[in-house]
């Protein structure tokens, strides 16, 4: 086997980030769904569908990238947001809504832990696993940028059409699989491969459940980053809804959204800068900066607003960044996508309790 390349890995992982998130349907299903005539309640259900969907096939997705490969999981992901968009573009009516939300939902989990897994066991293939710091703050810098981006098209979207959006998303995707076949797959997982299917998942489960059991630490992490995540998420969604009703020009949504968006590249600039800081006390600073953000969405003054969703996206990133850091430097390498898809499905749980109540909310 040729040596890896890590700049290349690397290089790679962040292209496809990119792809992954510049998809304006993406950052304006909101919007999308809204222009329809869909009620905030239906799109708040929607929202409730795509985190059920995520809290059952969350951890078995991640014990698949475990078992059958990182590349691989990744490349189920854009799959499975080709179909989302076929669906959503062709199929006409609210339960085709839900059923593309469904194969959205599959491609978050197909890439969730993955990604993180394959960058940190390949720097640890070279003995650079201290650079991962590093490469997490630039890769959420690059999601930022890259969902800002769409955001601020969101209204492109609209003029577009639904399904002219769609066929867009599903080409962007079928480009970002393309750029995923020249990863380098993980030699722990390689090194698996002579083992039974049966055997490998059997080792997965067990050593990933095992690890859980007797680290509550790591079960407290992964809660505090998942509700900070879910107001950030629920906040940011719902404005798109909620800044039009200021009064703003129709022109301005698109850079109000990006300007929110950009928070989260300062959380991840700043992230590097608090090392020493302990977990608990930096979730209380986020926790505090993302309520912040939900109680600035009730003034009904745009600017107001808008720095909520700003200060909530820096607290969100900032707390996910310095969380993920902890978590791989924390579980086994054999089971890290697995582990790290469990903070993911946390987050789903969570999610299908605010998301209702959000729309609810929201909708007054």
């Amino acid at each position: 086997m040729s040596k890896l390349n890590i700049k290349r890995q690397l290089g790679l992982l962040y292209i496809s980030n990119f792809m992954f998130n510049i998809s304006i349907v993406g950052a304006a299903w909101v919007l999308l769904l809204v222009s329809d005539g869909y009620s905030l309640v239906q799109i708040g259900f929607a929202e409730t569908v795509f985190h059920i969907v995520s809290l059952i096939a969350e951890i078995p997705s991640g014990m698949v990238a475990d078992v059958f490969g990182r590349k691989k999981s990744l490349i189920l992901s854009c799959v499975m947001s080709m179909l989302s968009a076929a669906v959503r573009g062709f199929l006409p009516g609210f339960p085709c809504v839900l059923i593309s939300i469904g194969f959205a939902a599959l491609s978050y989990n197909f890439i969730s832990g993955s990604d993180s897994a394959l960058a940190y066991d390949s720097l640890l293939e070279e003995g650079q696993e201290k650079r991962y710091d590093r490469y997490i703050s630039t890769q959420t810098a690059v999601y930022r940028i890259s969902n800002g981006i769409a955001t601020l098209f969101a209204g492109v979207a609209v003029i577009m059409g639904n399904r002219n959006a769609q066929i867009l998303s599903l080409g962007i995707s079928a480009v970002n699989m393309v750029f995923l076949l020249f990863l380098r797959e993980n030699k722990v997982i390689l090194k698996k491969s002579g083992d039974s299917l049966s055997q490998r998942f059997k080792d997965v489960y067990k050593g990933a459940f095992s690890f859980l059991k007797g680290n509550k630490k790591v079960a407290g992490l992964i809660f505090r980053n998942a509700l900070v995540g879910g107001i950030d998420v629920l906040l940011l969604f719902f404005l798109q809804a909620k800044l039009p009703m200021t009064g703003i020009p129709d022109w301005s949504l698109g850079p109000l959204l990006f300007i929110m968006s950009m928070g989260g590249i300062f959380g991840a600039l700043a992230a590097r800068k608090v090392k020493k800081t302990t977990l608990g006390k930096l979730f209380a600073f986020c926790i505090s900066l993302a309520l912040i953000g939900l109680v600035s969405e009730f003034t009904g003054i745009w600017y107001l607003m808008t720095l909520g969703g700003f200060l909530t996206a820096f607290a969100d990133d900032l707390i996910q960044i310095r969380s993920d850091i902890a978590l791989n430097q924390m579980v086994p390498a054999e089971q890290r996508a697995t582990l790290i898809s469990v903070n993911s499905f946390c987050f789903s749980v969570l999610m299908i309790v605010m998301s209702p109540l959000a729309g609810y909310v929201f909708s007054l």
